[in-house]
């Protein structure tokens, strides 16, 4: 059964609106960002637009229609673009938002040709009853590019489950079923056999115990720099961008990683395809304290293959890979046990 909503149903035409709206206020806003004076661009970040209000927005929209199938889309939208909002619960529910569409998709959606984007898109999520619906769309949906989406939503989502072998198979499994069923099937700028690839190639050469890329750039002053130059240090090589959801959070994080550990012997080095300007005035009002390479032609991120933001990869003093997610206290406990030793 989907749970009753007390909101009235939303239409296509409005959630298209605000979606359309909250795009173009952060284009707006990453203008004004790419323009500002340094004395001005403190205040221009502190006013990004905030990704909860927006998604407030959508889910008023979208909640009393998430049986309807024209809401799948702006079910993925608002995932892709609100998901720490999305974790919340409504005044007296009992279930998140993100699980209201969770039990839309598994009760009435499942069998649809549009949920493929949206079990990629639950994959933001940390709700171990996720898979469980996405599994029931892989094996009940009509559409073998459907299948093969959610064969790639699984292999991303076992990732959480660690390196054992055993979790290794299955994962390179729903991969090559990925590829075989949704090659073709775009995500974003990218494919869906772009994106499997690239997860088998993480497993084979990025997963934890293996040597990190030595990746070379140039920081916000200019100046050349690899990460072979922190060795004999533990490294934290954090991939983030000033257009990244939740941006606000996930920079508070690593502010908060560099202040108690850089003193202690830890690099924290930022990698954004942000410009060097920016850069620099972030820098010079203390928003990013922390060194960072431009890469705006991308190379350092397809080293990687970093495909959501903001992503962090723990490197101890051999420059092997000890932790891989996004930021928060995993990092700050794996650094900490580092450092002890």
């Amino acid at each position: 059964m989907i749970p009753s909503y007390p909101a009235r149903a939303g239409s296509p035409e409005g959630a298209l609106r605000i979606r359309n709206a909250c795009e173009k206020a952060l284009e707006d806003w990453a203008g004004k960002l790419a323009i500002a004076q340094p004395e001005e661009q403190l205040n221009v970040w502190e006013n990004r637009p905030a990704s909860s209000h927006h998604g407030a927005l959508m889910w008023n929209e979208i909640r009393g229609s998430l049986d309807k199938e024209w809401a799948i889309d702006y079910c993925v939208w608002f995932l892709e673009r609100a998901p720490v909002y999305a974790v919340g619960r409504e005044e007296g529910s009992a279930v998140s938002r993100a699980g209201q569409i969770v039990e839309a998709l598994r009760a009435v959606h499942y069998r649809s040709s549009r949920v493929g984007m949206l079990c990629l898109a639950l994959t933001s999520q940390s709700d171990p009853a996720i898979m469980k619906v996405v599994e029931k769309v892989e094996g009940e949906n009509p559409s073998e590019e459907v299948q093969g989406q959610a064969s790639l939503a699984i292999a991303m989502m076992l990732k959480g489950l660690g390196d054992d072998p055993e979790v290794m198979e299955k994962r390179i499994a729903h991969l090559r079923s990925a590829i075989i069923k949704a090659h073709e099937v775009e995500v974003g700028d990218t494919s869906v056999s772009k994106l499997a690839m690239d997860e088998i190639f993480i497993i084979q050469n990025l997963t934890k115990g293996r040597t990190a890329p030595d990746a070379i750039g140039r920081d916000s002053s200019g100046e050349p720099f690899k990460l072979s130059m922190l060795k004999g240090k533990v490294t934290v090589v954090a991939f983030w961008h000033t257009r990244m959801r939740e941006a606000e959070r996930g920079l508070s994080l690593l502010r908060k990683l560099h202040e108690q550990h850089g003193l202690r012997g830890m690099n924290l080095i930022g990698v954004t395809s942000d410009s060097r300007a920016v850069l620099r005035g972030l820098r010079a009002n203390n928003t990013i304290p922390w060194r960072n390479l431009n890469d705006e032609d991308g190379r350092i991120h397809s080293q990687f293959r970093v495909r959501d933001l903001p992503i962090v990869y723990v490197l101890d003093a051999e420059r092997k890979i000890r932790y891989i997610g996004g930021p928060g206290s995993f990092v700050d406990l794996t650094v900490e046990g580092m450092l002890a030793k």
